[in-house]
C-alpha cells in the first residue's frame, strides 16, 4: 500500500441515520441502536447445518454429499475474506430428517412470525436428539431439491426457538427459489450470516456484492463491508488524508484471492466517502461473463473487468420496498449508498472502464490504466 495513508480510523464514518428503515448501523459501530447482539466478526462460530425433507418431497444421499461442497466453499469465503479471523464449527448429521406434514400444510410466508416461528420450531425440535445446539450462532437448513414451499426460503434472524440445549436465534434455508435459477446455496448463508453480523447490505446495488445480491455475478464482500467487519488490513485499504489532493494507487481485483492494495476509502466528512475498488470475472466473480446467469440473479449486461465507484452516506438508510409489497426490491427509495457512474452511460453492474471519469462532491475519480491490476487517480 502507498506510504501517506491516514489510519483506518480516519475512514470509519459515524452512525447518524436520522430514519431507519433496518436495524443496522450504516456507520460505526457495527451493531444496532438498540443492543442486538451481533454475530462475531472473529474467533470460532458454532453453526449446525440440518437437512430436512417432507413427506412428498424426500431428499437424496447424493445431495447430502454435495452438501459437503457447499460448506468447503463457505469456509473458504470467510477463511479469506476474514484473513483467517472467523471460522467455524460445524455439526451436520449427514442424514434427512423428516418433518410432519408436507409443506404445503405449513403455510409458510416469508417474514412471517405467525407462519416462521412453528416451522423453525419443529426443524429443531426434530434435529435436537442428534445435535448439541449449545452457544448456537446460526442454523442453516437443507432442503431437498424435489420442494415446493412456494416461498424463496424458511428465515429469521434474532427471532427465538428452543431447544435442548438453549435457543436458536438464527436460522435460514433456501427453497426451490435456488435450485430452479441454479443459485448456490453458500453464497446465500454467508448473506444471512451477514446481516445479524451486523452488516445492513442491500447497497450499493451492482449484483456484484455478495450483501447487496447473495447470487448476484460476484459474490465478494465489498470494500465498504470488509472494511466495516475490521477485516480490511492496512495492507489493503489507503484511507486518503482530508489534505491529500491528489493519489494514484493500483487495486487488485477484489476477485483475486491476493493481498495487497485492494480499496480506497476517500473520507469527505464524518458521514460521508468514496469508495473505489477493482472487479474481475475471475474466481468468484466469474459470472460477470454469464448474461444468462446475470439475468437470473436481477443484473443485465457482462463485463470481463471494472473498477467500481460509490458513496457512502451515514445520514441515511435504504428503503429497499418503497413502492412494492415490503418483500420485493424496488430500488426507488432512499440508500445509504450508490454507485457513481459517467452521465448518460449505462455500463453492466455500474462498472467503470478505462478511460472514464466521474465526480462525487468534489471529489474525481479517473480510470487511467487496466491491466493484471487497475490505475485509478484521484484528485480533489
Amino acid at each position: 500500500m502507498p506510504a501517506g495513508g491516514s489510519e483506518q480510523a480516519a475512514c470509519r464514518l459515524r452512525e447518524a441515520r436520522a430514519k431507519n428503515y433496518q436495524p443496522w448501523n450504516v456507520g460505526f459501530p457495527r451493531g444496532d441502536s438498540y443492543g442486538t447482539p451481533t454475530l462475531p466478526t472473529s474467533g470460532k462460530a458454532n453453526v449446525q447445518l440440518l437437512a430436512i425433507e417432507f413427506p412428498g418431497a424426500l431428499g437424496t444421499s447424493a445431495e447430502l454429499i454435495a452438501a459437503e461442497k457447499e460448506i468447503a466453499e463457505f469456509n473458504k469465503w470467510f477463511e479469506f475474506t476474514s484473513r483467517g479471523a472467523l471460522s467455524f464449527n460445524w455439526q451436520f448429521p449427514k442424514q434427512w430428517l423428516r418433518m410432519s406434514k408436507e409443506t404445503a400444510q405449513y403455510r409458510l410466508k416469508k417474514g412471517d412470525r405467525a407462519t416462521v416461528i412453528p416451522m423453525a420450531q419443529e426443524v429443531v425440535s426434530i434435529a435436537d436428539p442428534f445435535v448439541d445446539f449449545t452457544n448456537s450462532d446460526f442454523v442453516f437448513v437443507l432442503f431437498p431439491r424435489s420442494i415446493k414451499l412456494g416461498v424463496p426460503d424458511l428465515g429469521m434472524a434474532n427471532w427465538r426457538v428452543e431447544t435442548n440445549e438453549g435457543p436458536v436465534k438464527n436460522l435460514f434455508g433456501g427453497s426451490e427459489y435456488f435450485y430452479d435459477r441454479g443459485f448456490d446455496l453458500w453464497s446465500f448463508w454467508i448473506h444471512e450470516w451477514g446481516h445479524p453480523m451486523g452488516l445492513p447490505g442491500h447497497a450499493p446495488r451492482s449484483s456484484i456484492s455478495i450483501m447487496d445480491n447473495q447470487n448476484g455475478s460476484s459474490v465478494m464482500l465489498n470494500v465498504w463491508d470488509t472494511f466495516f467487519s475490521g477485516w480490511m488490513g492496512s495492507d489493503e485499504l489507503y484511507c486518503m488524508p482530508i489534505e491529500e489532493t491528489s493519489k494514484e494507487i493500483t487495486l487488485i481485483p477484489l476477485e483475486r484471492l491476493q493481498r495487497g492494495p485492494r480499496g480506497v476509502i476517500v473520507p469527505i466528512s464524518d458521514t460521508n466517502a468514496v469508495v473505489i475498488e477493482s472487479h474481475r470475472a475471475e474466481g468468484w466473480g466469474k459470472r460477470m461473463l454469464d448474461a444468462d446467469y446475470g439475468r437470473q440473479s436481477g443484473g443485465s449486461g457482462t463485463a470481463s473487468y471494472g473498477v467500481s465507484v460509490y458513496w457512502i452516506d451515514t445520514t441515511t438508510d435504504t428503503n429497499r420496498y418503497a413502492g412494492s409489497s415490503g418483500f420485493t426490491d424496488s430500488d426507488q427509495g432512499e440508500k445509504w449508498a450508490d454507485h457513481v457512474v459517467p452521465s448518460g452511460v449505462t455500463r453492466p453492474f455500474d462498472l467503470l472502464i478505462t478511460g472514464d471519469k466521474v465526480t462525487y462532491r468534489g471529489v474525481t475519480v479517473e480510470f487511467v490504466k487496466t491491466g493484471d491490476y487497475d490505475t485509478v487517480r484521484i484528485t480533489k
